[in-house]
């Protein structure tokens, strides 16, 4: 038997949450207008920051993406969190107690994982302190990365040994059950339906999250013959390696003690950074810097310096995680970029000289000089069209930055170097009324419905959300339920939630609908504007009333019935004859007869 969560709790504490507070506690937003400002976690922007967050309306829309939800939906998307999990934070905020109650239903919890992974930790400690086969593992960290004890115990390295399934009876023994480890990625089952271990033979590098908790791991091969050299866990529901950093949860104990964070590459440099006192030292998980990655940085520092060997392999990482970082970039934050010498990596320049690391530091480049130097090294500027070709991909990475001094000084760059005056470098674009809602998630377009947002169900959904209470004034709306319109279908819905029960408001509604039906709503709540109260009845009496008037099939019975028991006027004798028309192929005779008649007498 699980527990669940009363929706009374939930609504409460949605309610006592202000979103402006919570999201600004994860990324800045400034406020403009009546709303708040900020860079879209969930998609990369255009020229201006898309992402706004509405206090009165207590909801979150991106303009590009279309992203939009509620304070829960919030923390699911951008936390990686759960429902359960996100409630939880919330009322940890509100310093308030989630009142669990018994439920029929079973609840998937991820607490098996998470026990599981911490075992494993242990585990893999154990064997690296204790077991007569670690020998090599040992001399390698000890003596070949000259790496202390203190520091594998900080960092809690461990070796997963030579064995086809030892970690994996170990835990079986220990309670855990088969399913869970195969859902934390710590085993797998071959093709006799056997468990066996993910890790095997390698050096083990606990992964943890902001909170401590072991979500993977990653391993390091002590056989050169096997591949790949570095293995991570692969994705699970606590682990997605592109939005952690491995050295995140250890750089928190001295977070006071630092005003910047250094990128590393690995697992390595991150642990010799800290072997020879920089404390503050991070690193992706084997991927390209992110935009995730930085969002998180910029929340704890205004500083990250990007460490990267000096080769082309080097470089090329350098350039991608510049492009990541631009969206993240605003006023008081720093990013610059250090080199290393060919052929070196920070273990090795601290190893030789720790002040000569110190040195190449200060001589790393701005993220602007940096900027302008790889455009024009990639670019000549010796001809217009080599100028138009330089100015174009300079503003098109310019674009996703919010608008800052920084953005400006490096617009004005360009425009010295190209001969452009800005404006003629800044372009426009112009919104189209039919929207095309995407889900948007680590790069992939899902399947997308189409919404008319010009169409006038939208015009009449548009009232309804604006102020629900006007579901009191529609009386029957079955005849909604003939329309294939995905905005129609939209609004009947809505319709039918909002009858229901009292006394609800439109983030409620969030909670009820698919990922495209949300973006579409969010849309309509960002884009129009509400209607004076005294007003908004009779408008959305008179959209109902036209949209009724596209439903050829309804209408046509509608008209038929009144011109035989009583008169048309003029204009619903037009409108039949045009209903009539529009379906003349699906008429039966007496119809078709019918129009001929109508026409003749009109």
């Amino acid at each position: 038997m699980s527990s669940s969560i009363p929706t009374e709790f939930i609504r409460e504490i949605v309610d006592q949450t202000d979103i402006v507070s919570l999201i600004d506690s994860y990324l800045p937003l400034k406020k403009k207008g009546k709303d708040h400002w900020g860079l879209c976690p969930f998609c990369d922007d255009g020229s201006n920051p898309s992402f706004s967050v509405s206090e009165q309306k207590q909801f979150y829309y991106c303009f590009k993406c279309r992203e939009t939800g509620n304070v829960i939906s919030f923390l699911k998307l951008h936390q990686g969190y759960n429902f359960v999990e996100s409630v939880e934070a919330l009322a940890s905020r509100a310093g308030l107690e989630v009142p669990f109650q018994d439920s029929g239903k079973e609840t998937k919890s991820n607490e098996p994982l998470y026990k599981a992974m911490e075992a494993a930790k242990v585990f893999y400690q154990k064997n690296l302190s204790n077991s007569s086969s670690a020998q090599l593992a040992r001399k390698y960290l000890l003596e070949e990365r000259k790496l202390s004890g203190s520091s594998c115990k900080k960092f809690c390295i461990g070796l997963a040994q030579d064995s086809w399934d030892s970690l994996t009876r170990f835990l079986l023994s220990e309670g855990f059950k088969e399913n869970d480890l195969i859902d934390a990625g710590l085993s797998k089952r071959n093709k006799d339906s056997k468990l066996y271990d993910v890790f095997r033979n390698r050096i083990i590098f606990p992964i943890k999250d902001r909170k401590g908790r072991v979500v993977g791991f990653g391993g390091r091969v002590l056989d050169s013959k096997d591949v790949p050299k570095y293995l991570n866990t692969g994705e699970t529901s606590i682990f997605q390696k592109g939005k952690e950093l491995y050295g995140l949860h250890e750089f928190q104990d001295y977070r006071r003690d630092y005003k910047e964070i250094i990128v590393v590459e690995g697992y390595m440099d991150v642990i010799a950074m800290s072997e020879n006192g920089f404390n503050n030292a991070v690193a992706t998980l084997g991927i390209a810097t992110n935009r995730f990655h930085t969002q998180k940085l910029v929340q704890i520092v205004n500083k990250i310096v990007f460490c990267f060997d000096g080769d082309d392999a080097g470089r090329g990482a350098a350039w991608g995680a510049l492009k990541n970082s631009l969206p993240t970039v605003s006023d008081g934050i720093e990013i610059s970029f250090l080199f290393l010498p060919e052929g070196h990596d920070p273990a090795s320049i601290l190893e030789e000289n720790k002040d000569g690391f110190k040195d190449l530091k200060k001589n790393s480049l701005l993220l602007s000089e940096y900027f302008m130097q790889r455009l024009t090294e990639a670019s000549s500027v010796s001809t217009l069209e080599e100028k138009a070709h330089l100015a174009s991909r300079a503003m098109s990475l310019l674009s996703g930055m919010p608008e800052s001094s920084i953005k400006k000084l490096l617009e004005k760059e360009v425009s010295r170097i190209t001969g452009l005056s800005v404006e003629d470098l800044e372009s426009q674009k112009k919104p189209n009324s039919r929207i095309r809602v995407n889900r948007v998630n680590n790069n992939e377009v899902s399947s997308a419905k189409e919404f008319d947002a010009s169409s006038i169900a939208s015009k009449a959904l548009s009232a309804l959300i604006h102020n629900p209470k006007l579901v009191s004034q529609i009386e029957d709306y079955s005849w909604l339920g003939t329309y294939k319109d995905p905005e129609v279908k939209l609004m009947l819905s809505f319709i039918e939630f909002f009858k229901a029960q009292e006394g609800l408001v439109i983030t409620d509604f969030f909670s009820e609908l698919d990922a495209e039906s949300s973006s579409f709503i969010g849309t309509l709540l960002a884009t129009t504007e509400p209607l004076e109260e005294k007003n908004s009845k009779e408008y959305l009496l008179d959209c109902l009333k036209g949209l009724r008037k596209l439903d050829s099939v309804s209408r046509i019975g509608e008209l038929k019935h009144k011109f035989h028991q009583e008169y048309l006027t003029e204009e619903e004798t037009f409108e039949l004859q045009q209903h009539l028309i529009a379906n003349l192929e699906n008429l039966h005779d007496d119809d078709k007869e019918f129009l001929r008649n109508l026409s003749q007498k009109s």
